[in-house]
C-alpha cells in the first residue's frame, strides 16, 4: 500500500495509550504541532467523529459500550488511539507523536475473563456490567439414570495475532464532497457503507478500492478506528492521507483472535457411548465488543462437533477486558469449538478405558443421517464422517506408531511418542442468507468475457478460479475478472468465512449460464432456427448439421449489450469437515515437542482447483501448528503487552512443518450449483486438537493428563515437574 503514496501524501501517526485503563485528564498538542514536517494534530474533540457501535454479536447493540475512534474520556487498553499527527513523512509523524503530552488517572484493570465476570471493576460503568452477552442452549431429554462415565476438562484457546505479511493500511483522498479510499480490505462494499454512515456522507460519494493484499486471515475484513480518522482527515485537509500500520501497532492494537475458555463435561456409558455434554464458553472480546462479539456464537454453532449427543447444554458468555479488541481470525470460532470437544473426547475415552479412535467411531453421526440438524441449529449437509476417520487412521499407519510408542515406554526412553486426532466440522459461507454479487458481460470490442465479482481476492487465487470456470463455460480463452473496487463492481459482500467459491463463484457461473442462454436465444432468432437446433462451440453458434451461416458472441453483443447480473444467495451454509491426526515426539528431559507426521483428511465438497485447495490446506496447517506449539499474545498483570514484536511472538517456519499426508473425500454440497464447500480454514481447526491430544497421549502414563496451548518446552517441562517426572525430580 505504501507504494501508492506520492510526495504530497500526508502520513498519520497515532498517539496511543501507554496504560491499560485510565481517565484522560488532558492532552497537550502544542509542542508536537510546532515540530518540523507536522501539518496538524487532532484529538477526539477536534475531529468530532461518531462512535463505532458496539454489538452483542446477535445484532443487538450495547450502546454503553460503543467505541470512540479517538479516546474521549478514558482509555481501556494499551495501544488505544488518543490523538493523531499528520506529517509530511512518517518519521516526522513518529517524532511528533512522542511529543504529545497526555495526563492520566490510572484505574484498576480487568485483565481476565474471570475478573470480568466477577464484576468488581467495570470497564463501562454506565453499562453496569462487563458481560456483553449471555445465552443458554439446552437440547434433548435429561438422562434417566446416572452416567457410568463422567469427565470434565478445562480448555483454553489463547489469544493469537494474525500476522499477515502486510499489516493494515489505508490511503484516502478527497473526492468532491466525499472520499476515495484505497484499503487492504476483504470487503470493500462493507467498508464503503461504514465510512459513509459514520462520516455522515452519502454512500455514493465514497469509493473504496482494494489493491494487492498481503494476506488477510480475517483481520482485514473489519472496521478500525484509524480508517475513520484517515478518511476524515483527507476530507478536512483536502489532501491525500495515509496510515501504514507498523508491526508493533498490529500486535498492540489487534485485532487478536481466539481468546476463549471452555469447560467441557462429557458423560456416558462404559462402552464409550456419549449421553450428555455440558459446554461452558467464556469469550474475552477485549476492550470493545465490536469486531469480535459474533465469534462466540460461531463457536456455539459447531460446539458438538461431528458427534450425536442426545443431551446438549451450551452456555455462552462474552465479556470485556482491558486487552486489545478481538476479531475474526482464520477459522473464527470453529477452532475453539473443535479444540474443546476433541480434548473432551480424548479425556472421555481415557476415563472409559477405551481407545479414543474407537470412541469417536462409536459416536460419529452416520452418513445415512445426513443432512442432520444439530442441537445448535446447524444443518450438516453432506459427507461420511466415519470414513474420514478410518482413512486418517489408515494413512497414519496407526499400528506402526502404537508399536513404536509401546517400545519406547518399555525401554523408558526419554523421547516418548504420542498419537492424537482432531475431528471437526466447520460452518462455511457466512450467514444462512448470505449472498454475493456477480455480473458477466460479453465485451465485443476486446472479444472477451468480463466478470465482475463482489468476492475480493486477498491472495486465495480467485481470479484463477473464476477465469477457469468461465473459460470452461463459454469455451473461450479471453476472460477478465474485476473485483475490489466499489465503482467497478455494483455490489458485494466480500471474502471471509470460506465463502468465496461457494457463493461468489457460484454467482458468476449462474450469471454466465444466463448470458449464454440469452445469447442462444438471440442467435436462434438471427439464424432463424430453434434454440434447441443450435450447437455452440468456442464462442460461435451454428445450426446442427448445417454448413450454413453462423454467429458469434461478439457479433451478438455488438448488436445489443449482452450481460446479466445477480445478487445470489444459496440460502444455506455448507459444513466442510475433516479428521486430522498427528504423531509427536516429546522429550521428557527438555519438554520439547516435535511433530513427526501430520495426516489431514478433508471434505470440502467438489474441488474446483486442486492446486489452490492444497495451498490453502498447507497454509492453514502451518497456522494450526503455530497455535499449538508457539503462538500466544501475552499481557502482564497491569495490562502491558509482552509480545509486541516477532522476537517475542513466535511463528512456525518451514523447518518446523513436518511431512504432511493429505487426502480428501468429495461429497458435493447440495446447496450451490458448483457443489463446493469452504476449504480455507480446515488446517487451523483440526490440527491443534490433534497435536494437544498427541502430547497428552505421550505423557499420560507419566501422570500428565492436562496441558494448555502453546506447548512450549517450558510448559511441558513444568507439567512433568508437577508430577515428579522431570529430570532431577524424584518420582514418588
Amino acid at each position: 500500500m505504501a507504494d501508492l503514496c506520492d510526495e504530497d501524501t500526508l502520513h498519520c501517526w497515532f498517539v496511543r495509550s501507554p496504560i491499560a485503563h485510565g481517565i484522560v485528564k488532558g492532552v497537550d498538542f502544542v509542542a508536537a504541532a510546532a515540530m518540523p514536517g507536522v501539518v496538524g494534530v487532532w484529538g477526539a474533540a477536534e475531529l468530532d467523529l461518531a462512535d463505532i457501535p458496539a454489538s452483542s454479536g446477535a445484532g443487538a447493540t450495547q450502546v454503553a459500550m460503543s467505541r470512540p475512534p479517538l479516546a474521549r474520556k478514558g482509555v481501556r487498553y494499551v495501544g488505544e488511539p488518543i490523538a493523531v499527527v499528520a506529517a509530511t513523512n512518517p518519521a516526522a509523524g513518529e517524532d511528533a507523536a512522542e511529543a504529545v503530552w497526555v495526563e492520566f488517572d490510572d484505574l484498576p484493570v480487568v485483565m481476565t475473563a474471570a475478573d470480568a465476570l466477577a464484576g468488581e471493576r467495570l470497564l463501562f460503568p454506565d453499562a453496569g456490567t462487563n458481560v456483553v452477552a449471555h445465552s443458554v442452549l439446552e437440547h434433548g431429554e435429561e438422562m434417566s439414570s446416572p452416567p457410568e462415565v463422567s469427565v470434565t476438562v478445562e480448555v483454553a484457546s489463547p489469544r493469537l495475532a494474525p500476522v499477515p505479511i502486510e499489516p493494515l493500511a489505508i490511503l484516502a483522498a478527497p473526492d468532491g464532497k466525499g472520499v476515495r479510499a484505497w484499503c487492504s480490505h476483504q470487503a470493500p462494499h462493507r467498508l464503503r457503507n461504514q465510512l459513509a454512515s459514520l462520516l455522515s456522507i452519502p454512500v455514493e460519494t465514497v469509493r473504496v478500492t482494494v489493491p494487492d493484499v498481503g494476506g488477510a486471515f480475517g483481520m482485514k475484513g473489519m472496521l478500525y478506528p484509524e480508517y475513520l480518522v484517515v478518511a476524515k482527515l483527507a476530507m478536512a485537509t483536502g489532501r491525500r492521507v495515509a496510515w501504514i500500520q507498523t508491526r508493533r501497532e498490529q500486535f498492540i492494537g489487534g485485532t487478536h483472535g481466539r481468546s476463549q475458555h471452555h469447560r467441557v463435561t462429557l458423560e456416558g456409558d462404559g462402552d464409550g457411548r456419549l449421553r450428555r455434554a455440558r459446554i461452558e464458553i467464556v469469550a474475552d472480546t477485549g476492550a470493545y465488543p465490536h469486531n469480535g462479539s459474533q465469534i462466540p456464537l460461531f463457536t456455539r454453532l459447531v460446539a458438538p462437533g461431528l458427534y450425536l449427543i442426545p443431551r446438549l447444554e451450551v452456555t455462552t458468555s462474552t465479556v470485556v477486558t482491558n486487552r486489545a479488541p478481538t476479531g475474526s481470525y482464520r477459522g473464527a470460532g470453529r477452532p475453539e469449538a473443535a479444540l474443546a470437544i476433541e480434548r473432551g473426547m480424548d479425556a472421555f475415552a481415557r476415563a472409559a478405558g477405551r481407545d479414543p479412535f474407537e470412541v469417536r467411531l462409536l459416536n460419529l453421526i452416520q452418513p445415512g443421517a445426513l443432512p442432520h440438524r444439530s442441537p445448535t441449529g446447524a444443518l450438516y449437509d453432506s459427507g461420511d464422517y466415519p470414513e474420514a476417520l478410518r482413512r486418517a487412521m489408515h494413512l497414519l499407519d496407526l499400528d506402526h506408531w502404537r508399536e513404536e510408542q509401546t517400545k519406547r515406554r518399555i525401554e523408558s526412553a526419554s523421547d516418548l511418542i504420542g498419537i492424537g486426532v482432531g475431528a471437526f466440522v466447520e460452518r462455511a459461507g457466512g450467514a444462512v442468507a448470505s449472498s454475493e454479487y456477480a455480473m458477466v458481460e460479453v465485451s465485443p470490442e476486446a472479444e472477451k468475457i468480463v466478470v465482475r465479482t463482489g468476492s475480493t481476492d486477498s491472495g486465495q487465487g480467485h481470479a484463477t478460479v473464476w477465469r477457469q470456470l468461465i473459460c470452461e463455460l463459454f469455451g473461450v480463452e479471453g476472460v477478465e475478472v474485476i473485483s475490489g473496487d466499489t465503482s467497478e463492481v455494483a455490489a458485494g459482500v466480500g471474502s471471509f468465512a470460506s465463502r468465496s467459491a461457494q457463493v461468489g463463484a457460484s454467482a458468476a457461473v449462474r450469471v454466465g449460464r444466463a448470458v449464454l442462454a440469452e445469447a442462444r436465444q438471440r442467435a436462434a432468432e438471427k439464424l432463424e432456427a430453434s434454440p434447441d437446433d443450435l450447437v455452440y462451440e468456442a464462442g460461435v453458434f451454428r445450426v446442427v448439421g448445417s454448413p450454413g451461416p453462423e454467429t458469434s458472441l461478439w457479433e451478438l453483443a455488438f448488436e445489443e449489450d449482452l450481460r446479466e447480473e445477480e445478487m445470489y444467495s444459496p440460502g444455506a451454509q455448507t459444513f466442510p469437515y475433516g479428521v486430522h491426526a498427528a504423531v509427536v515426539e516429546v522429550s521428557t528431559e527438555t519438554g520439547k515437542v516435535d511433530v513427526l507426521q501430520i495426516v489431514a483428511v478433508d471434505d470440502c465438497g467438489k474441488v474446483l482447483n486442486p492446486m489452490i485447495v492444497a495451498g490453502q490446506m498447507q497454509g492453514s496447517l502451518a497456522q494450526g501448528l503455530g497455535q499449538a506449539l508457539f503462538e500466544e499474545v501475552r499481557y502482564d498483570e497491569s495490562g502491558q503487552l509482552l509480545t509486541s514484536t516477532l522476537v517475542d511472538y513466535l511463528l512456525p517456519t518451514a523447518s518446523e512443518v513436518p511431512p504432511i499426508i493429505a487426502d480428501r473425500l468429495e461429497h458435493p454440497a447440495p446447496s450451490n450449483p458448483l457443489g463446493v464447500k469452504g476449504a480455507g480454514e480446515a488446517g487451523c481447526i483440526g490440527l491443534p486438537p490433534a497435536i494437544l491430544n498427541a502430547v497428552i497421549d505421550a505423557l499420560a502414563p507419566l501422570g500428565v493428563t492436562d496441558l494448555q496451548f502453546p506447548l512450549r518446552p517450558s510448559r511441558v517441562w513444568e507439567a512433568l515437574n508437577s508430577v515428579g517426572r522431570a529430570p532431577g525430580v524424584s518420582s514418588r
